[in-house]
This record gives structure tokens, sequence and C-alpha cells, in this order.
């Protein structure tokens, strides 16, 4: 824990308050539940619900408004079939990570990196992947702004989403169909605002960074 003051004089001031927030993070075991919830990692795609089996129902009506229904978004692959993630690892449909940032908390959060996002090197092309897609999506002198896109290339599949609330971007196995990475990213969305108390600090004035 650091604690920070401009009085060249406080060092011992501060020197007793982190002793006794220290004994009070002690005395009501928060620093075990810290512990645990390190040990447990965050949010894993693997746990999203998948969109096949979860009703729509399940979605508020401000994700459904946005998004539309899955039919509005297919896209067809080379032969007219519906192309669909075949890697088996990540979550539904192929999802390996995402990133959601809620715009009127300045705080954002991101899943752990799913298979194949396990070394250095396949995260780093992704979020080259992630700052073209950021620039794309808000480049006013260009072909943007955009509210929605969806890419393709030899390594991802990418979809982001940007409302007035938020921002999503998303990563999935190459093969993952349109249509699919869509009803995937409500069910991100919607597992987000479900748990927003438990990983966002609420009531707060938004971070200047």
């Amino acid at each position: 824990m650091f604690l920070l003051t401009a009085d060249p004089d406080g060092f011992f001031q501060l020197k007793e308050c982190r002793a006794r927030i220290e004994v009070l993070l002690r005395e009501s075991n928060v620093l075990l539940e810290v512990t645990s919830a390190v040990r447990r990692g965050g949010l894993r795609v693997e746990d999203l619900r998948d969109p096949k089996t979860s009703p729509s129902s399940a979605l508020d009506s401000k994700t459904r408004s946005v998004f539309g229904t899955d039919g509005d978004h297919d896209l067809p692959g080379p032969s007219g079939e519906t192309r669909q993630g075949v890697l088996g690892t990540g979550g539904p449909s192929g999802l390996w990570h995402f990133m959601y940032r809620s715009s009127y908390l300045d705080q954002y959060v991101a899943s752990e990196f799913s298979p194949p996002l396990h070394n250095a090197r396949a995260q780093k092309r992704l979020y080259r992947a992630y700052q073209k897609l950021y620039t794309s999506m808000h480049d006013a002198g260009g072909a943007g702004p955009h509210k929605m896109q969806y890419r393709r290339d030899e390594h991802h599949v990418l979809l982001s989403w940007r409302t007035s609330d938020f921002e999503l971007y998303a990563a999935f196995d190459p093969l993952a169909d349109k249509s699919s990475a869509v009803a995937v990213c409500n069910q991100v969305c919607q597992w987000i605002r479900d748990l927003e108390s438990e990983i966002f600090l609420l009531g707060v004035t938004p971070f200047s960074w």
C-alpha cells in the first residue's frame, strides 16, 4: 500500500495511518478475500452462457434494440453456408477475449486470456488489432466514427460496438460467423451489467487519467 502526500513532514503521520489501515484489513478478512479472488482469477469467457441455450429474454431491451436479432447479422461463408468457430477453445462460438469500457464511469474490464491467447506474442498481436479497431471506430476524419464494426483476418474475428454508455471490443476464433459473434456480444454486455456493482466503482467521480 502506498500513501502519498505533498507535505514533506507527513511521513510519520502516514506511517501510523498505514498501520491502522493494515490492522483493519486483516481483522475484517479483506486481505484473505483479495488473495482468494486473485487465485480464482477474473472474468473467464468459458463461464459465459451459450446464447444457443440461453433465451433471448435474458437480454435487456437496450441490448436487443441496438444489435437487433441474430438473423439481421448473418454472414454467409464462401458457399453460402454459415461458418462456425471450430477450434474448440474459449467461450461460446469461439470467443477468446473481450474488453468492455463504461463511458460514464471511465472504467474498463477485460476477460482473462483464453487459449490460444496464452502467450505474449498472441496477446500483443491482439492488442494491436484492438488498437487499429479503436482508431477506426473513432476516426471522425475518415469513414468513421462507427457504431459497430466486424472484421476478419487470419488470426481473429473482431467485433466492436460503441454506444453512449459503453464500448465493447471482442475477439473470436477466425472461423466464427457474424451472427454468432453478435449473439455472444449481447450476452457479454448483459453479463457485465449483471456484475456491474462487483467489477466497477460505482457512485464515484469518473477518474481523470
